[in-house]
C-alpha cells in the first residue's frame, strides 16, 4: 500500500491514509528524514552519524546509527525493504510508491509553482527539532519560500560589501525568536567583533518594515531626547521628536534594530520601554555587550563561530586579499581554532595573507594583539583587536576589572568555588561575589555553561598585563588544599573526580608553585597519574623536578617511587629498576617503612615485567611479611601481586586464595581501587579454571568501579574480557566499543589492536 512521509510541520507517516506510529526515538525519525532528503542516492554511514550525533566519536556514532536503523526498520514494517544497506559503508532510501512532502516542496520551488508552494509549506521542516542539520535545512527552505511568496519589502537596512557567511543555526533561531508571539524585545549579546550586527541584520533581512539605528552616533553622555531624535531621523520624520515617532509607529508592526547599545545602555532601555508600551505591535532587536535588564527581554548570547564557518569566512576574506589563493585544509583548520572562531580576528588575520604565508601567520599569533590590526580604512570602530577589547575594558568598574584579571590565571572551565578561591578576598560575601560574576557574564567577558565559567584564550592573553603575583599564589594555595587525598574523610572516587574537575588549573598551579611546593604536590598526585593513565604528563613532572631535589630531601624517595611506577606503565623496566633501587636505599636510610613496603612491591612488579617470576614472588612475600610485622600500610596491593604471580606460574588455587583475601581486606577498608583490581584479577583465575559464570560475576562487579574511578587501562581490559563471556551479542558489542574507547583515551596501542582484531574477525 502507498506510503506518505510528512516532514513539514508536525512529522507524520501514513500508509493508505492510515496514520502509522512514529519511531520511538527522535533520532530514528531524523534518520528517516535525512535519508529522504537524499532519496535514491547512497549516503555514507559516517556522514549520517556525524549529522545525527555530532557530539559522539566515530565508534559511538556508528553504534547509535545501527540502533536507530533497527528502530526505523521496525517502524516501516513492510516498507522497510525500501531502506537498503549498501555493505557496511552506506545506506539508500528508495521511495517506491511513496510520497514525501519536503521533496514535493523542493520540486515546486524549482519550478516556481507558487500555488503548490503555498499548499505544501504548512510548517517548518521537522517542527520541534533543534538539531543543527535540521535548522540548516529548515532555514534554506524558509528563505526559498519567502523569496517566492513574500511581498516587496519596505526595509531600510545597511548593505555590506561582503556576503554574510555561516551562522545558519543562530540566524534561524534568532528569526524564530523574533517571530514568536509575546516576545517584543530581543537582545543579541557578545563582546566586540563577534558579529552581532551582521547576525541581527541577517535575521531581519526579510522583515517588511525594519529600521537600523546606529547607536555609535550617540556620545556616551547622551540623553533620551537625543536618542528619540536619532530614531525620528532614521524614520525620516519632521520634526524628529518622541511624539512624532510614537504616532508614526503606533499602528504599524516595525522591527527596530538598536545597534551597539552598551555605552548608552540606560538611555536605550528607557526609550525602548517607552516605545514598546505606546506602540503595541512594534518589536525591538538590540545588539549589546550586556542586557538592558528590562522585563520581557529575551537574551540571545552569541558565541564564536564553529570551526567550519570560521574556515569559510577565512577563505572568503583571504580571497579578497589574494584572489585565487589555495589554503591547505588542516593548516587552515588549525589556524581558525587558534583564532577561536572570532570573526574580527579572522578578518584581520586573513588580510595579512597579502604578504605572509599561512604557516608564517600561524607562527606570529603568539603576539596576536600586535598582528591583528587592520591595514584598511575601516568605516566601523573595529580597527584592531586590542582597541575592540579596550573599549569593553574601559566600561568595566574597577572592582570587576580586578576580579577579571585574577580569573585570567585560570584555564579551561572552572566551578564557582575555584573562582571564589582565586579572585575574591577571604570572607567575601557569597552573594556579592556572585553579583560580580553575573555582571562579567552579562558584559560578555565570562562565559558560563552548566555552572562552570571560562574565558576565551584571546581574552586571557589580553588580561595578562593586569594580573598580580598574588593571583597565581592563590591558585597555588587552592591546589595545596585540593590535591591531597583526605584519607578517612572521602572515597578515592570522590578524590579522583575532584582532580578531574580541576585538572587544567592544578597543572597550572604546579607550574606557578615553588620547587618545594611543586615536589610535595607531585607526590600527592602520584597515584592519580598512574590510575588515570597520565603517564607522559607524570613523567614530565618528575623528570623536571628530580634534579632540583637533593638526596636528603624528605620527598625524594617518594618522587622516585612514583616516577618508577610510570616508567613501568610504559614497560621501561630497566629505568624503573634504577629509580626503585635508589628509592629503596633512601627509605631504609630514613626509616620510611610505609613507603618501603610499596617500593619492595614494585620491585617485584619490575622483576615480573622482566620475566623473573620467582624473584617477583620472593619480593612480594618479603613485602607482605614487612607489612604484617610493622602493621604499616595495607597488604592489599601485595596480596593482589602475589595472586598475579601465582597465576602466571599456573598455581590457580594459590592465586584464588590471595585474591579472595585481597577482596576481603579492601571491602573492610573501603578501598575502591584495590577492590576493583582484586576483583578483575580474580576473574582471570576463574576463567582459566573453567568457571566462566564466576568470572562474569567478578567482572560485572569490577567494571562499574573502574568506570567510576576513571581507570581506563583496567576498564578496557575488563570490558574486553567480559565481552568474550557474555551470551548477548548486543552486550558483547557494547563492551568491545567501551574497551576501544578506554584504550584510545590513553593511546594504549596494544589494547586497541586487541579490540580491532576481534572486531575485524568476529572471533575471540
Amino acid at each position: 500500500m502507498p506510503l506518505t512521509l510528512r516532514f513539514l510541520g508536525p512529522p507524520q507517516i501514513q500508509r493508505d491514509s492510515h496514520t502509522v506510529a512514529l519511531p520511538r526515538t527522535r533520532k530514528a525519525l531524523g534518520l528517516l528524514a535525512l535519508l529522504a532528503l537524499h532519496a535514491g542516492r547512497s549516503v555514507d554511514r559516517r556522514y549520517l552519524a556525524e549529522m545525527l550525533w555530532p557530539e559522539c566519536d566515530g565508534t559511538s556514532g556508528a553504534t547509535n546509527l545501527r540502533q536507530a536503523l533497527a528502530i526505523l526498520r521496525r517502524t516501516l514494517g513492510p516498507d522497510a525493504t525500501q531502506l537498503i544497506a549498501e555493505g557496511k559503508q552506506a545506506l539508500r532510501l528508495e521511495l517506491l510508491d511513496t510520497a514525501c512532502d519536503v521533496l514535493a516542496l523542493d520540486a515546486a520551488l524549482q519550478r516556481g509553482d507558487t500555488e503548490a508552494v503555498r499548499l505544501l509549506a504548512r510548517g517548518p521542516f521537522l517542527e520541534g527539532f533543534t538539531d543543527d542539520w535540521v535548522l540548516r535545512e529548515r532555514e534554506a527552505r524558509t528563505q526559498a519560500v519567502a523569496a517566492l511568496l513574500a511581498p516587496p519589502s519596505l526595509t531600510r537596512l545597511p548593505v555590506f560589501l561582503t556576503p554574510f557567511l555561516g551562522r545558519t543555526t543562530e540566524r534561524t533561531k534568532l528569526r524564530e525568536l523574533l517571530q514568536r508571539d509575546g516576545i517584543r524585545l530581543v537582545s543579541v549579546l557578545g563582546f566586540g567583533g563577534l558579529g552581532k550586527t551582521r547576525l541581527a541584520l541577517a535575521a531581519a533581512a526579510d522583515h517588511p518594515d525594519a529600521y537600523f539605528i546606529d547607536l555609535t552616533l550617540l556620545p556616551t553622555q547622551a540623553g533620551a531626547a537625543q536618542l528619540w531624535e536619532l530614531l525620528g531621523t532614521v524614520l525620516e520624520l519632521q520634526p524628529p521628536t518622541e511624539t512624532a515617532v510614537c504616532q508614526c509607529l503606533q499602528e504599524r508592526a516595525p522591527l527596530l534594530i538598536f545597534d551597539n547599545a552598551e555605552h548608552v545602555i540606560g538611555v536605550v532601555g528607557r526609550v525602548i520601554q517607552g516605545l514598546l508600551s505606546r506602540c503595541p505591535r512594534a518589536k525591538a532587536l538590540v545588539t549589546s555587550r550586556e542586557p538592558l535588564q528590562l522585563p520581557g527581554e529575551a537574551l540571545f548570547r552569541l558565541h564564536p563561530l564553529r570551526t567550519d564557518d570560521a574556515m569559510a569566512l577565512f577563505v572568503q576574506r583571504a580571497g579578497l586579499a589574494q584572489p585565487g589563493l589555495e589554503l591547505p585544509a588542516e593548516a587552515l583548520r588549525s589556524l581558525c581554532q587558534k583564532l577561536e572562531g572570532l570573526p574580527l580576528a579572522i578578518e584581520l588575520a586573513a588580510a595579512h595573507l597579502r604578504v605572509l604565508q599561512l604557516e608564517e601567520l600561524a607562527a606570529r599569533l603568539t603576539d596576536r594583539f600586535r598582528l591583528l590590526r587592520s591595514q584598511q580604512s575601516r568605516v566601523d570602530r573595529h580597527q584592531t583587536l586590542q582597541a575592540t577589547l579596550d573599549g569593553s575594558w574601559e566600561q568595566l568598574r574597577e572592582p570587576d576589572r580586578r576580579v577579571l584579571a585574577a580569573l585570567s590565571v585560570l584555564g579551561g572551565s572552572w566551578p564557582r568555588s575555584l573562582a571564589l578561591a582565586v579572585a575574591f578576598a577571604p570572607g567575601t560575601d557569597a552573594l556579592a561575589a556572585q553579583e560580580v560574576l553575573t555582571h562579567l557574564v552579562d558584559t560578555s567577558w565570562l562565559q558560563v555553561s552548566s555552572g562552570h565559567y571560562s574565558l576565551l584564550e584571546t581574552i586571557r592573553e589580553y588580561l595578562l598585563p593586569y594580573q598580580l603575583p598574588d593571583d597565581r599564589q592563590r591558585l597555588v594555595a587552592f591546589a595545596q588544599e585540593t590535591i591531597p587525598w583526605k584519607r578517612g574523610q572521602e572515597s578515592q572516587v570522590t578524590w579522583l573526580q575532584r582532580l578531574e574537575t580541576h585538572k587544567v588549573n592544578l597543572r597550572a598551579a604546579l607550574r606557578y608553585a615553588s620547587v618545594e611546593v611543586a615536589v610535595a604536590l607531585a607526590v600527592e598526585l602520584g597515584d592519580a597519574f598512574v590510575i588515570q593513565g597520565r603517564t607522559a604528563e607524570g613523567i614530565a613532572h618528575y623528570t623536571s623536578l628530580a634534579p632540583q631535589v637533593p638526596t636528603d630531601h624528605p620527598h625524594r624517595a617518594a618522587l622516585l617511587y612514583f616516577w618508577a611506577l610510570l616508567e613501568q606503565a610504559r614497560d621501561a623496566f630497566s629505568t624503573a629498576a634504577t629509580l626503585l633501587n635508589e628509592s629503596r636505599q633512601l627509605c631504609e636510610a630514613t626509616d620510611q617503612t610505609s613507603l618501603l613496603i610499596r617500593v619492595l612491591g614494585n620491585l617485584g612488579m619490575n622483576a615480573r615485567g622482566l620475566g623473573d617470576l620467582n624473584t617477583a614472588r620472593q619480593l612480594y612475600q618479603e613485602t607482605l611479611a614487612l607489612c604484617r610485622a610493622t602493621n604499616k600500610g595495607s597488604p592489599s596491593a601485595t596480596l593482589i601481586r602475589l595472586g598475579v604471580v601465582e597465576h602466571d606460574l599456573g598455581n590457580l588455587e594459590a592465586a584464588r586464595g590471595h585474591f579472595r583475601e585481597a577482596v576481603a581486606v579492601n571491602r573492610t577498608h573501603d578501598n575502591e581501587i584495590g577492590l576493583a583490581i582484586a576483583l578483575s584479577k580474580w576473574g582471570y583465575v576463574e576463567r582459566d579454571a573453567g568457571q566462566p559464570e564466576r568470572a562474569r560475576a567478578l567482572w560485572r562487579e569490577a567494571l562499574p568501579l573502574h568506570r567510576a574511578l576513571g581507570y581506563p587501562l583496567e576498564q578496557g581490559n575488563v570490558a574486553l574480557a567480559l565481552s568474550r563471556l557474555v551470551p548477548d551479542p548486543t552486550e558483547a558489542e557494547a563492551l568491545r566499543a567501551e574497551a576501544l574507547a578506554a584504550f584510545t583515551r590513553i593511546q594504549y596501542t596494544e589494547g586497541i589492536q586487541r579490540v580491532q582484531g576481534i572486531l575485524s574477525t568476529g572471533g575471540f
